[in-house]
């Protein structure tokens, strides 16, 4: 019961120097993922979790940023929607290619 206690005491301790939310990254290395303090504070305890780099970080908001815009085109090709861009002096319009 002792042991309990202490392990409580000691995630509520950490969880105290958090703030509300903290990017970890599995010691095997995984993508980034963001938890709340108290659950951070768990996993950083049993030390199965470390806190992400500010690199770590940057590479995945940049894949996110790639897969947004992926989700974008494909709603808008599935909508049957076009970007197209200014008129050339042709006067003629093409797609915006990545669009």
């Amino acid at each position: 019961m002792r042991d309990i206690r202490r392990y409580w005491q000691e995630v509520r301790t950490l969880q105290a120097t958090l703030p509300e939310f903290v990017w970890l990254v599995d010691v095997e290395g995984s993508a980034p993922v963001e938890v709340s303090a108290a659950h951070a504070a768990q996993l950083l305890l049993a030390k199965s979790h470390r806190v992400a780099s500010e690199e770590e970080l940057s590479i995945q908001r940049a894949k996110e940023i790639v897969a947004g815009k992926e989700r974008q085109r494909a709603e808008r090709r599935r909508e049957g929607v076009a970007v197209v861009g200014p008129k050339t002096e042709a006067g003629d319009s093409q797609p915006i290619s990545g669009n």
